[in-house]
């Protein structure tokens, strides 16, 4: 499973760019965009920055995938009409 995730760019060199995702800094590409610089805000999908966006919209894409801080993940399932 893959996550959408968001941050604020901290440096940007060599074609990559360091994102601050809540306190973790994480490399991400600039394949597809080329125009950030620190501070800007971005969404990284598969450490791959896609977009430039405001900070309300990066910390909105974290607030929908908060379960990624969970220490405890519950997957329940059904097949057939059982349960796991």
């Amino acid at each position: 499973m893959a996550l959408m995730l968001a941050g604020r760019i901290v440096d940007v060199r060599n074609g990559r760019a360091i994102v601050d995702v809540e306190g973790q800094l994480r490399e991400a590409g600039l394949d597809f965009i080329k125009d950030v610089k620190p501070g800007d805000y971005v969404k990284i999908y598969y450490g791959i920055v896609l977009e430039k966006v405001s900070r309300e919209e990066a910390m909105e894409t974290l607030a929908r995938c908060s379960y990624h801080r969970s220490k405890k993940l519950t997957l329940t399932f059904t097949v057939s009409n059982r349960r796991f």
